[in-house]
């Protein structure tokens, strides 16, 4: 009977206890859910996609979430110094999609400095609004996207620490921008900037999943001469950034950009993980124009604008009309101009213009298409004056340079200009017509300037020298592509190791973009290699392979062609007839 009772006494204990963990379950099962629900109302449209995290591209992060149609830096709007509790408020109660606000420590400076990270704007250095208590405030009842802007290193290692934390806790599920000025910029005399070795170290260790957004210090005072960016800063931060792992937006004075637009363009090339975000200060005198020309020189993508009304709308307007003359700066990339991002280069077709009648009165005709518009030019000598240089047809007829390019300013549609050095003693002169045309505003397209070039391994009597070609674009015209290609004399053999090694030798160092000409015949005959060794050379070097009916059928190079586009697709140029540019397509399209 004992034995019954202690039986019965261990099933009832054993019920209760599967009784007791079920409605735990349950318990935990709906607190779970309530918490998820809450998590999904706080943030509505978030999804566990990758968009949703510190590290999250901006523009995906906001087109999930439905706020803007497409990635379009210019659809992005902002809300400045939302420090105080007042602006933050104000600012979580507007439809602005990036919240910026200046992160300082407590009385810096002073007997009166805590090290507590709070939200304020040099000279103040006391706020009613810790930076704890603002992102508290703002992950709580926002989906904004956030900017923290800091001026001083003391409180870049606290504030990483506070975000570390509560990204563990799951409650960062949105874009963090990590911003402070870490170089000397334009008309800085005293140095005013964040120790960038300790910046960027900081953040590499305690908050590594971010975008960093480096800038520099400037001065701009109207009405006074000023200076802009120059090419060494651009290197110098390139130095810092170009190795690190995260995506980068360059905060960039927008009324200074467009003077300092080749450096901006070069830096841009360095890395697609680069961006810009063009501000603005309440004094300087920017230019819709200004702003226009940054918008058509660049993919949507790529830069943001942080800007005041009434010009920001007034800017929107005028970008997003698609009927708009755009202005295109000479020695950029065919991407946007004649290649939307992501296209092949296959996408651009190399023309050749048709020149009706001979010397003053030639005109220049255009196929009904778009593309980059070849003209090889010579030097013609008349019986008094300064040689002038000309382009030839094959068939004899000629038109001067400039008369050509004057012509060509008028046609309208998506085009570039190659202008390919024929004769060694035109270089000068062709440049020198470039720079005054450019100067004039006659020449807002993207130029390349190359030529069969004599250097190294590959020096032949009759062309122009490879030093000479550098040093001419330098001294005349630097705002361009600098196209170089090898003698045929030396392609017997294919392209060779040394022929390659000595023209990147030649190349090294160039700030201009280069596109190398290869011919299709000898690439084939070339070891494995070739296409990819030229484009390793720098992130703005392209290759284009060229090859007439004067050279064979399309067949004999099919194989050549179909090889180098699966190398690469987006910076391999095709010089083809058109005939033969539809055969590969259609051999692509079968493939």
């Amino acid at each position: 009977m004992a034995n019954k009772m202690g039986c019965w006494k261990w099933v009832i204990v054993g019920s209760v206890s599967v009784a007791l963990v079920f409605t735990i379950g349950i318990i935990v099962g709906f607190s779970l859910q309530k918490r998820t629900r809450n998590d999904a109302e706080t943030h509505p449209g978030c999804k566990q996609d990758g968009t949703c995290r510190s590290d999250a591209d901006m523009l995906d992060y906001l087109l999930s979430l439905g706020q803007i149609s497409q990635r379009d830096g210019l659809l992005v709007t902002w809300y400045h110094a939302a420090n105080s509790k007042k602006q933050m408020k104000a600012a979580l109660r507007s439809n602005i999609m990036v919240l910026e606000a200046d992160v300082t420590i407590e009385g810096l400076g002073t007997v009166n400095e805590t090290g507590v990270p709070i939200m304020a704007h040099p000279p103040d250095i006391y706020s009613d609004n810790t930076l704890e208590q603002w992102l508290e405030a703002v992950l709580a009842s926002s989906q904004e996207g956030i900017k923290l802007d800091f001026k001083s290193i003391k409180a870049v290692g606290p504030s990483l620490d506070l975000l570390r934390r509560l990204t563990e806790e799951g409650k960062v599920r949105r874009p963090v921008w990590i911003n402070a000025d870490i170089l000397r910029g334009p008309n800085m005399v005293r140095s005013t900037e964040v120790n960038a070795t300790q910046f960027l170290a900081l953040v590499q260790e305690k908050y590594p999943k971010t975008t960093l957004s480096p800038g520099w210090t400037t001065l701009y005072l109207p009405l006074f001469p000023n200076g802009t960016y120059t090419q060494t800063m651009m290197e110098k931060m390139q130095e810092l950034v170009g190795a690190l792992p995260q995506k980068v937006t360059f905060p960039v004075r927008a009324v200074m950009a467009r003077a300092a637009w080749p450096q901006f363009s070069w830096l841009l090339g360095q890395s697609d993980r680069y961006s810009l975000t063009m501000w603005q200060a309440t004094s300087d005198p920017l230019t819709v124009d200004d702003l226009l020309y940054i918008r058509d020189n660049t993919a949507t993508h790529q830069v943001y604008y942080d800007l005041f009304e009434p010009l920001l709308s007034q800017f929107k307007q005028l970008a997003m009309n698609t009927s708009r003359k755009q202005s295109y700066y000479t020695g950029g990339s065919l991407i946007p101009a004649l290649q939307h991002p992501g296209d092949e280069g296959l996408s651009v077709e190399w023309l050749v213009p048709d020149i009706q009648g001979n010397g003053s009165t030639a005109t220049v005709r255009l196929p009904d298409r778009e593309g980059m518009i070849l003209l090889d030019v010579g030097l013609q000598k008349p019986a008094a004056g300064d040689p002038v240089p000309i382009v030839r047809t094959p068939d004899g007829r000629a038109l001067t340079l400039e008369s050509c390019l004057q012509q060509l300013a008028m046609h309208p549609g998506r085009w570039g200009v190659h202008v390919h050095i024929a004769e060694p003693a035109a270089l000068r002169p062709s440049l020198a017509t470039l720079a005054t045309l450019s100067t004039l505003g006659r020449l807002s397209r993207p130029v390349w300037v190359g030529a069969t070039v004599s250097h190294g391994s590959f020096m032949v009597p009759g062309y122009v020298t490879g030093r000479e070609l550098l040093t001419a674009v330098a001294e005349l015209f630097p705002h361009v592509t600098v196209a170089p290609g090898w003698p045929e004399e030396v392609l017997g053999s294919g392209y060779r190791e040394q022929l390659l090694t000595d023209m990147l030798e030649l190349c090294q160092g160039l700030w201009q973009p280069v596109s190398f000409q290869l011919q299709a015949g000898p690439l084939g005959q070339s070891p494995a290699g070739v296409v990819a060794r030229l484009l390793a050379a720098s992130p703005r070097a392209t290759v284009t392979v060229e090859h007439s009916p004067g050279r064979g059928h399309y067949a004999s190079v099919r194989a050549v062609l179909l090889a180098a586009r699966a190398m690469e697709k987006t910076r391999v140029y095709y010089r083809l007839p058109q005939s033969y540019r539809q055969e590969l397509q259609a051999d692509i399209g079968r493939h």
